[in-house]
């Protein structure tokens, strides 16, 4: 399902923050409170926060019970800002799932990890090889949206959990991706409802890629939706992000 309304606009992506992280995943810092995030989206003029946190294979997370207690806590406050309260869920596998279809459903926002392979508990290819990643990343994608599960797609294609490779490595998984490859899976998440985050960390990181993958996708014609993946407040609203973005992809 569709969350936010399609636009290639940097300015109007900047202003939903799709991928956040609160204390309930264990790597944000401890400011990062609901209350404390919602204030300071309010105070950076967000439109949209989606808190997005952890659900990985293993990692002994009640993701709902996480979501029951921030949806009461949402009651009780005022805000103009549009909070969802969601999960970075994982399909760690061709065809593997970290939560019950029931719990995706229930979310707000359910953002798909794929590439988490610094995970022990993750499925690796029988390639270790940057296009064999590349094609075991292409494959499970495939197998997700065979499913209604995701919302969005965090952080697609990015290489930057693959501790094991060096930076060259890491960009060849993005090149061995062909702009067929990109073309049909970006249609594929298309017509099952799912947006593609436009992840800041690897936008400005790997910016070829981005640029590639930012044309093609407005080329077919899909959703997108800014992701800085923030762990801390001043990850949340970084100033100057929209002119970075746009600067970057256009």
């Amino acid at each position: 399902m569709f969350v936010l309304e399609r636009t290639y606009e940097p300015a109007e992506l900047a202003r939903h923050n799709m991928h956040t992280h609160s204390v309930f995943s264990l790597c944000a810092k401890r400011e990062m409170t609901l209350e404390a995030m919602i204030r300071r989206a309010e105070e950076e003029g967000l439109r949209t926060l989606a808190v997005t946190d952890h659900s990985d294979p293993g990692d002994e997370i009640d993701t709902y019970a996480n979501f029951l207690t921030y949806k009461e806590r949402l009651r009780r406050m005022e805000t103009p800002v549009r909070v969802l309260i969601g999960a970075e869920l994982s399909a760690w596998g061709v065809g593997k799932f970290g939560e019950p279809y029931e719990v995706d459903k229930a979310l707000d926002f359910a953002s798909y990890s794929h590439i988490h392979y610094h995970l022990d508990s993750w499925e690796q290819p029988e390639d270790r090889s940057p296009r064999g990643y590349a094609r075991h990343e292409l494959a499970v994608l495939n197998a997700l949206f065979e499913t209604d599960r995701a919302d969005n797609i965090a952080h697609p294609f990015s290489p930057t959990k693959m501790h094991f490779f060096n930076e060259e490595e890491k960009a060849a998984t993005l090149a061995a991706i062909t702009d067929n490859e990109l073309g049909d899976i970006l249609e594929k998440g298309e017509r099952a409802g799912c947006s593609w985050e436009l992840h800041t960390p690897t936008v400005f990181r790997f910016p070829a890629f981005a640029r590639r993958f930012f044309w093609l996708g407005r080329e077919i014609g899909v959703h997108f939706c800014v992701g800085t993946d923030a762990h801390t407040l001043a990850a949340l609203a970084p100033q100057g992000l929209a002119g970075r973005l746009r600067e970057t992809l256009l």
